[in-house]
């Protein structure tokens, strides 16, 4: 964990100092910091509240998916690890869950492998309620005559919800045949088994796709008993709207704040749902810091909110929902790591 303590951390300081740098130029310093004092401070604590409330619902979601006797206290500082390496590492967003699982393996003393199981089952349950909350946004945004597209820019926001959802479909798949993931992997190993042999000496293929066969076996095994357990998997899916609602309810928050009462429910979830999406592509940047904040203030720029609204909005949201978030997890994790 040592490297995620310096040279990251940096780059994503340095990375927050450039776009915060950016943002203000954008509307002035004036402007920006006019804004910012006069927003209504007691709403602002309601935006830290609901995107309490979206981490600890999230953090239920995965309590409900594992079979483990812990509290949820300790889950909740596991959850915020994992957050804080997510947000500091470009990983598609995925760096946290092998240090979620190790957390978990680490007080339960369970597989490695099941833990890892119950991590990634909830971040797959996940994504089921915020794609089909993005569906109901699109069709909220064609139903308002106000509010219109032209062909091109209602076929990008069609083909970004489906292309989500189908690389959702391809992960489900491969949740439920076993096999097919297997053949992926192999495959996968054989294919890049020359590169790795030439920064890798020694490197043993076949042990290398046996231990890896293994680690399927075992997260197979712990996926089925989550999969019996379907009370539980319907609870978690019910919260996990919960949970994403919530995030909605923190940037609309930040807009009343800012005392901007006229956006429309459909640019709100519109807007979220595909800023949250690009956070997934850019693999060089860290928590898609950068990308999800221009996106969401692009589009909602793009919606008719004035500039300096949309501007100041997201520059609040962010600093909620990115920047505190990582400053809480990286105390979780250093608690967590600690010796007792």
């Amino acid at each position: 964990m040592e490297r995620f303590k310096t040279r990251d951390i940096g780059i994503v300081i340095i990375i927050g100092a450039i776009i915060f740098g950016a943002f203000i130029r954008e509307i002035g310093f004036e402007t920006f910091f006019s804004l910012i004092g006069d927003a209504n401070k007691p709403l602002l604590f309601l935006v830290i509240l609901f995107n309490f409330l979206n981490v600890l619902v999230f953090t239920i979601t995965w309590k409900l998916l594992i079979p483990s006797n812990i509290s949820l206290n300790k889950l909740f500082k596991f959850y915020m690890a994992g957050t804080f390496i997510n947000n500091i590492t470009p990983t598609f967003g995925t760096g946290g869950e092998p240090v979620k699982a190790m957390l978990l393996g680490k007080e339960t003393g369970r597989n490695k492998a099941e833990c890892f199981a119950g991590v990634i089952s909830q971040r797959m349950l996940n994504m089921f309620p915020f794609l089909t909350i993005g569906g109901l946004g699109i069709g909220l945004f064609i139903s308002k005559p106000e509010l219109r597209l032209n062909a091109l820019e209602l076929f990008a926001l069609l083909f970004s919800l489906g292309l989500a959802f189908g690389i959702f479909c391809l992960i489900i798949y491969f949740y439920i045949r076993k096999d097919k993931l297997s053949s992926f992997v192999n495959s996968s190993i054989r294919f890049f088994a020359p590169f790795i042999g030439l920064v890798k000496k020694g490197f043993d293929q076949r042990a290398y796709a046996e231990a890896v066969q293994g680690s399927i076996d075992s997260f197979h095994g712990g996926l089925k008993n989550i999969h019996h357990n379907k009370k539980d998997l319907l609870k978690a899916t019910l919260l996990s709207y919960f949970g994403w609602v919530f995030d909605i309810l923190a940037i609309y928050a930040v807009f009343l704040s800012l005392g901007e009462t006229q956006i429309h429910v459909s640019v709100l979830i519109i807007t979220y749902t595909l800023a949250m999406m690009s956070s997934w592509l850019p693999l060089f940047l860290p928590g898609g810091l950068g990308i999800v904040d221009v996106t969401m203030a692009g589009l909602f720029i793009f919606s008719g909110v004035p500039m300096e609204i949309a501007v100041v909005a997201t520059a609040l949201y962010r600093l909620v929902a990115y920047w505190l978030n990582t400053v809480v997890g990286a105390f979780c994790l250093w608690s967590s790591l600690k010796p007792e």
